[in-house]
């Protein structure tokens, strides 16, 4: 079922700077067995979210894992099919396009993997993992490929007379850098940032979140930042969007969510969050749920965190909340926001 009242109130404010745009995504995956294979259920992985990314923005989108937030980014570059929704990039529902009219928009639409060594073939240098992505997409000149290649390591900050060198020859941070590379090889508009950074040390996440940010403006470019690591979302992200099981509970601007939250799920994440000053960590109060994730197999009636939260009522085992706007684009699906 799509959230109506949200889709109203997005439609309303849509502006031309709105470069994607996301209405209804749900994607369940079939759970088959038996001797036959039939399936049995579904696992509800993102059940329902609307939203809309604005041009030039980053936008974090937090949670537990197996909430469904890097499933949605893979939906948003059609690398897989949704179960019901649609998502339109520059004004078009990627998912009506013909395979020729995807594979031109796909140069548009990138992704940047969690784990920097398994996402780059071990058998290829750098030259050929990103000159790879040059020839398929029409680039046939051998040495204009190697141009553009140099030019590409030079922009990301490694030295292009590594270009011959294979991934084990790199450190984490270097590696990834690589991966940025190949994603910005054909001037995209709109990256999914998956994990991008979860894998590195501290001291490597900064530098690489300081490199995405610096390419951002020179470039123009538009983010899906993917993380659970909260310190590293609040630093780069203009509007965040907190998930939990499949659902988008809450989405405002970056300073308005961490300062005052109105979903408790929301404020139960941002309790855990680790403070480094032991003075602040003594007056922290620390909301702690109880239970576990219910399954997304077969998820609660009503509101889907009515099982864990401290301030459930009736209503909220009935009645799912919508994704409803309080004030100063604060947008929150719960029947009782706090204050």
């Amino acid at each position: 079922m799509l959230n109506t009242m949200l889709e109203r109130e997005l439609d309303t404010n849509k502006e031309s700077s709105v470069i994607l745009s996301a209405r209804g995504v749900t994607k369940h995956f079939p759970i088959k067995g038996g001797l036959l294979g039939r399936v049995q259920g579904y696992v509800k992985a993102v059940d329902g979210v609307s939203l809309d990314i604005y041009r030039g923005e980053t936008l974090g989108l937090v949670g537990e894992s197996g909430c469904g937030k890097s499933t949605i980014g893979r939906v948003m570059l059609n690398l897989l099919e949704p179960t019901a929704g649609s998502v339109e990039f520059e004004g078009q529902n990627i998912f009506d396009l013909s395979n020729e009219q995807m594979r031109q928009t796909r140069k548009d639409l990138q992704l940047i993997f969690q784990d920097p060594y398994s996402s780059l073939n071990p058998r290829l240098s750098v030259g050929d993992t990103i000159g790879r992505v040059l020839k398929i997409h029409g680039m046939k000149d051998p040495a204009e490929r190697e141009k553009r290649v140099q030019e590409l390591m030079g922009i990301v900050g490694l030295s292009p007379y590594h270009i011959r060198r294979y991934p084990h020859e790199f450190s984490g941070g270097q590696r990834q850098r690589i991966g940025i590379a190949r994603a910005l090889a054909l001037n995209p508009k709109f990256l999914v940032l998956d994990e991008a950074v979860s894998a590195l040390d501290v001291s490597i996440q900064a530098q690489i979140i300081n490199l995405l940010e610096e390419l951002q403006k020179e470039m123009d470019l538009t983010y899906l930042f993917v993380s659970h690591g909260l310190n590293v979302v609040r630093h780069i992200s203009k509007r965040v969007g907190v998930m939990y099981l499949g659902k988008l509970v809450e989405l405002a601007d970056v300073d308005e969510l961490f300062d005052n939250p109105k979903h408790p799920y929301t404020l139960a994440l941002i309790s855990a969050n680790p403070i480094t000053n032991p003075r602040l960590r003594e007056q922290k109060n620390r909301i702690v749920l109880e239970g576990d994730v219910p399954s997304p197999i077969n998820p609660p009636s009503g509101c889907y965190f009515h099982t864990r939260c401290p301030f459930a009522q009736a209503k909220c085992r009935e009645e799912a909340p919508a994704l409803a706007k309080t004030d100063n684009e604060h947008f929150v699906a719960c029947h009782y926001p706090l204050s």
